[in-house]
Parts: C-alpha cells; sequence; structure tokens
C-alpha cells in the first residue's frame, strides 16, 4: 500500500483542525486536549520515533472517547452528543492512518464535519471559514495523490490548483443555488439542540426580563413595506401571554384556539393603519413568532391564536423568516369575552400580597369605572416614588406587596405584574405580554434591530365595549426606556450591559466603533435575508419576475442544456490546450527522412541525436556520407549559435533533408 506523502499528511491535519472550527463553541473543552494529543502522536509516527497504535489501544481509545461523550453530554440524544461523537471518530480515524486510503476517508470525514458545523451556525463569517476550510481540505486530498518527496514546489501546486478548482467551480455554484429547485437546507430541519437560548422563556419572575437585558444578542430584525415604520413608542411586539399567576411567577395557563393561514382572519379590505412586514427571528426553541398587536397569518406554516399572537407549527431551532401582516389599532374581542375567559383572567391565588388587594379594592372606589380606575393606577406609578432599575432587590413570599409598599425598585416585570395584580383584585380581566420593545431603526438599509436588552413586559386589560387595551407601567415611572431605549433609561444607574465588557453596543459613543458595528450588522441583515432565506417562495418569484420563467420543467431542460454547453466547451478548451503542437517544416522534413530510412532498414533509437543518426545513415548508406556530413555541420551550426537561426538557414536545411531522402532512394 502507498504510504501518506509527508506534504499531503502536513495538509491533512491542517484540514482536520480547521473542519473543527465551526463546531467550537460547543465541543467540551477536553476534546481539544484529544485533538491536539493526536495530531502530536500521528506526526511522531510520521518521523518515525512512535509506533502505529495496536488494537487494544485503539480498542480502549475508542471506548474512552465514547464514555467521556456520554458523560460530558448528560446521557441524552441531541444534535451537540452527535456531532461530538463524530468529531471523536474523526480524532481516533487520523491516529490509525497508515495508507492513502485511510487518507481519503479523513478527509470525507473532514467535509463532512464542515457541513454538519452549519447546523449550529449559518452567519457570513462562518460561509467565509466554510470557504477557506474547502480549500485546505481539497488541498489535503490533491496533496495525497502527489508522488512523495514533500518539496515546496509540490505544496505550492497542491495549494494552487485546489483554489483554481474552487474557482472555476464558482459559477457552477451560483447558477444551482440561483435557479435549481430548491430543497430545504440541513439546517433548516428541526433538529434540536441543548445549546442555551437567550430569549423569553413561558414563565416570567421579578427579575427575569432585567436578567435578560444585560445581553446584546440578536432577537430578531425587521422590514417594513412601503417604509411605513411605526414610532418607537408604538413598537411593541407581541411574543407570549402569561395569564396564569401562582404566587411568584407568571405563565400561561392553557392552549388556546389558532386559525392558520391561508385561513387565518385577515383586515377587511381598505382597512386604515394596517402594516405590512417581514421579520428574520433567531432561534427560540419556542413555537410563537414574534410581531405587532390585531396580527394576521398570512405565511403557510404560520397560524393566529385566540388571544391575537403569531405561531409557529414547530418550535423556532433555527433561523426564521417569515411575513407579517397587523392591524394595530383593531378593537380585540370588544364584544365580550366568555365566563370561562372571564374567570381565567381574574383569577388570583389565595392568602397572597393581602396587602395589595386591600389597597387595591380601597383605591377602586375613588373611580367610576374600570378604565379610570386603571388610569389611576398608572398615574400612580407615575407620581409615586418608584424606580426604575435592572439591580432590583429581591423580594419575600408577598412579592407584589413588598414591591409596591417597600422597596419600590423594580424592572419591566415587576410593574407589569404589580400592575395585573391590582387589576385583577377587583376584578378586571388582565393578562401580562411578554415581548420586545423598541428597536434600532438602521436608516440607511431600511430595517429595524431588535435584541435581547429591548425585552419588555406590559400588560392588557379587558375594558368592556372596547376589547383588550395596551397599558404599559414602565412608561409612568420611565418613559426614557419607552421613548429612547434601555440604554438612556439606565443612564444614570450605568447599568446598561455592565456585565459585558467589551460589547460594541455599550461603546456607542466611540464613532469608528459604533460605524463598524453597523456595518457588520448589515452584512449580516442582507446575507440573512437574501442568502439564508432563500427558499422555494423567493426563488419562484425571482424566475418569474427576474427571468420570466414559470415551469420548472422547461427550466430543467435550460440548466441541462446550459452545463452540457459549459462541460463541451470546457472539453474543447483543455483539448485545444493539450493537443499536439503542429511540427516546423524542418521537422517535418526530418520525419521523412527518418521513414524513408525505416523502410531502408535504418530504424530511430529513442534519445539518439541527430548527429548519431546522420552518422549512421552515412555508415549504412556509403553514397550519402558528403551530404549526411555537410547536414549535420547545419544543423549544429543552426541549433547551437543562435545569429544563425532565421527563416533562410530554415529553408537550407529542409532542401538538404529533401536532397539527402532523395539520395536514400537513389543508393537503395
Amino acid at each position: 500500500m502507498k504510504h501518506i506523502p509527508r506534504v499531503a499528511l502536513v495538509w491533512i491535519l491542517l484540514a482536520v483542525a480547521a473542519s473543527l472550527g465551526l463546531h467550537a463553541l460547543h465541543l467540551p473543552l477536553w476534546m481539544w486536549t484529544v485533538v491536539v494529543f493526536v495530531a502530536g502522536w500521528r506526526w511522531m509516527v510520521h518521523l518515525g520515533r512512535f509506533p502505529y497504535p495496536n488494537k487494544t489501544v485503539k480498542t480502549l481509545a475508542v471506548i474512552a472517547a465514547t464514555s467521556a461523550v456520554v458523560l460530558s453530554f448528560g446521557q441524552s440524544f441531541s444534535l451537540e452528543s452527535a456531532s461530538a461523537f463524530l468529531v471523536a471518530a474523526a480524532i481516533l480515524k487520523v491516529l490509525e492512518m497508515r495508507n492513502r486510503r485511510d487518507g481519503q476517508i479523513v478527509i470525507f470525514l473532514c467535509y463532512f464535519l464542515l457541513a454538519v458545523g452549519f447546523l449550529f451556525d449559518q452567519g457570513i463569517m462562518a460561509a467565509v471559514t466554510g470557504i477557506v476550510v474547502v480549500w485546505l481540505i481539497t488541498t489535503a486530498l490533491i496533496a495525497l495523490q502527489q508522488n512523495h518527496g514533500g518539496s515546496i514546489a509540490q505544496r505550492k501546486t497542491a495549494s494552487t490548483l485546489s483554489l483554481r478548482i474552487l474557482l472555476v467551480s464558482l459559477p457552477f455554484m451560483l447558477i444551482i443555488y440561483l435557479v435549481f429547485p430548491r430543497l430545504g437546507p440541513l439546517w433548516s430541519v428541526g433538529l434540536q439542540s441543548d445549546q442555551a437560548r437567550t430569549g423569553l422563556s413561558d414563565s416570567m419572575s421579578p427579575g427575569d426580563i432585567a436578567n435578560l437585558s444585560q445581553s446584546d444578542e440578536l432577537a430578531f430584525r425587521v422590514s417594513f413595506k412601503d417604509d411605513e415604520v411605526p414610532a418607537r413608542e408604538e413598537r411593541y411586539f407581541r411574543g407570549v401571554i402569561l395569564d396564569h399567576y401562582d404566587g411568584r411567577s407568571w405563565k400561561p395557563s392553557a392552549r388556546v384556539s389558532t386559525e392558520w393561514a391561508p385561513e387565518s382572519w385577515q383586515p377587511p379590505a381598505g382597512a386604515q393603519g394596517v402594516l405590512e412586514y417581514e421579520i428574520i427571528q433567531e432561534p427560540t426553541d419556542q413555537k410563537w413568532l414574534f410581531a405587532l398587536r390585531g396580527v394576521a397569518a398570512v405565511e403557510k406554516g404560520t397560524g393566529m391564536t385566540s388571544d391575537d399572537r403569531l405561531v409557529n407549527r414547530r418550535p423556532v431551532y433555527q433561523r426564521k423568516r417569515y411575513s407579517v401582516v397587523s392591524w394595530p389599532s383593531v378593537r380585540v374581542d370588544h364584544r365580550g369575552l366568555s365566563q370561562r375567559s372571564l374567570s381565567n383572567y381574574t383569577r388570583l391565588p389565595a392568602e397572597r400580597n393581602p396587602r395589595t388587594v386591600a389597597w387595591a379594592r380601597q383605591f377602586r372606589q375613588q373611580f367610576t369605572s374600570d378604565a379610570e380606575y386603571m388610569n389611576g393606577l398608572w398615574n400612580h406609578f407615575r407620581q409615586q416614588p418608584f424606580f426604575y432599575t435592572l439591580k432590583p432587590p429581591v423580594l419575600g413570599e408577598h412579592d407584589i406587596d413588598e414591591f409596591l409598599f417597600d422597596s419600590r425598585r423594580g424592572f419591566c416585570a415587576h410593574y407589569s405584574g404589580a400592575m395585573t395584580f391590582a387589576a385583577r383584585a377587583v376584578g378586571i380581566p388582565a393578562r401580562v405580554v411578554a415581548g420586545y420593545q423598541g428597536g434600532e431603526w438602521h436608516d440607511d438599509e431600511k430595517y429595524l434591530s431588535v435584541r435581547q436588552y429591548d425585552a419588555h413586559a406590559w400588560i392588557e386589560v379587558w375594558i368592556k365595549d372596547r376589547g383588550w387595551l395596551r397599558i404599559d407601567p414602565t412608561a409612568a415611572v420611565s418613559p426614557e426606556r419607552i421613548e429612547l431605549g434601555l440604554e438612556a433609561a439606565m443612564q444614570e444607574e450605568g447599568s446598561f450591559l455592565d456585565e459585558q465588557l467589551f460589547s460594541a453596543h455599550k461603546l456607542k459613543g466611540i464613532n469608528w466603533i459604533n460605524q463598524l458595528r453597523l456595518q457588520i450588522d448589515s452584512l449580516n441583515y442582507y446575507w440573512q435575508r437574501w442568502v439564508l432565506s432563500y427558499d422555494n417562495q423567493r426563488q419562484s418569484q425571482l424566475l418569474s419576475s427576474v427571468l420570466g420563467i414559470k415551469s420548472y420543467e422547461k427550466l430543467l431542460y435550460g440548466i441541462a442544456a446550459l452545463f452540457a454547453v459549459v462541460f463541451l466547451g470546457g472539453a474543447l478548451i483543455i483539448w485545444w490546450g493539450q493537443r499536439p503542437k503542429s511540427s516546423s517544416g524542418f521537422m517535418k522534413a526530418w520525419q521523412k527522412l527518418q521513414k524513408r530510412a525505416q523502410r531502408l532498414g535504418l530504424e530511430a533509437h529513442v534519445g539518439e541525436t541527430p548527429g548519431q543518426y546522420l552518422q549512421r545513415v552515412e555508415q549504412t548508406f556509403p553514397a550519402t556520407i558528403l551530404l549526411a556530413r555537410e547536414l549535420n555541420k547545419k544543423l549544429v551550426h543552426y541549433f547551437y549559435i543562435a545569429e544563425a537561426r532565421n527563416k533562410q538557414a530554415e529553408r537550407e536545411l529542409i532542401k538538404m533533408t529533401g536532397r539527402l531522402r532523395r539520395t536514400l532512394r537513389k543508393s537503395h
């Protein structure tokens, strides 16, 4: 069996290390120790200092690696554990790699490892990394087929050829990507990951959203049709309804009915204030999709719930792009609530927060209607010494009592929870809504980016004949949070992203950092919008609007014809470049001379010089002595004296060679 050349071994080890780049964030630390150990051992084997591992060592290594993977991931099967097992198998294969066949297996494993890495990250930097890694792996594959020696020229030849192959394949890749019938990428499959998601959960306790607001991770991006962007104080993107209070946290109470697109409710034709927009949402591992109130489901697989939310049929394990229609001014449930809904939205746990219950009932007596009472609560928060903070004190068993009457310091979760409790205490249907508020508008690219620190909670109360109304107690305590954003609201306290020392969002005051941040954000937005979200629907729109193609059958015939023309043209170019070069006039005359001598019994020897050949000619045919010697002198003069090489000298050689050929025929 052929051994692996030194150059190929170097490239293979580099390819293995590079193919693990996209796995860096989810592999356990011990795995990297194994990578370094295996690479070092395999190199020492190549140098002849270490032996190949025997069967016992390999068996123990497999058992140890498998056990380590199982223990590292808590005996649970997930995307991370499966990929870690694949990585371990590839690394151990490197350890026993002996010949070129083993090298090919490792190289193909590298391609597969790279593909699996895109399940975790599909950003533009991951794409650039992937291109570099493909080049390294392809270089290793080419180097594996080269001869031994390991010279610098071989290394350059393999890397250059690999680069040329990738450049040539680029047009084909673009054609296939743009026009070939779309199959969902592997990362669009609902693969569940154990990776912790930074985002809203399906419950809310005091301090939860405050902790979330210490993250600058992206939640979603929004682009509005016709640039009809709602004012900042109207950007309330609803995610989850929390209507059950157990005395400590708010949670969803029960399942709600859902109308799935295209049967979902739609705003009436000609309705004023209808917004059409598109959202690219990051993974949440939840079914809810973020949208403004008055939502209508317009895409297959999305639905509108009876409590005015947008949901997906499956949990959003990967980034999702979807279109939405909202009518924010619509009155929701203004005709009334069922007895079951009334009971659900006014229910409170017994013997919890007694001071709040007593105060709310007494406070209600000052007002003649539920709407006036809710307005009075809002003014109470605005006029009394309440403080908005990301560092609220820890509360005890009766948390709302302690918040309203003792600490008076809290975040949006405290205020929304307390106001909902106070509304229910006097029989007003109320619920907490968790989602995101505000966002950063990018005026040049016309899109809104919403991040985790924009997470927010507010309340909705049901008022007879008016339906569900939004009330945000945070706006009473800290209007800067709603009008300007969290950073402005926390400027005096200095707690905005204080756990992230090097966040670019925290360093917006430095102009060049802020500009770089905006440019990178825009680049990622376009990558997600035009590359990662390019599906069947958007491909059909491109083909019909740009190319005028509406039939996939005709498209496939066109693609087949195009590829046939391209490959035929490529084959002709290669043939033309490798075709035998046309012989000069002298070479044609010389070949005729050799053919004549061959028929007369004189064979030309391989590697024989013209002088040696002519010497044998004059020995075999004495009548040609003078002419053969003269021709030899002319040849030496022509080939070894540059000044003598011209068209006239070549014509004389042709004539003399012809005379010698005719002399051979006569002498015979």
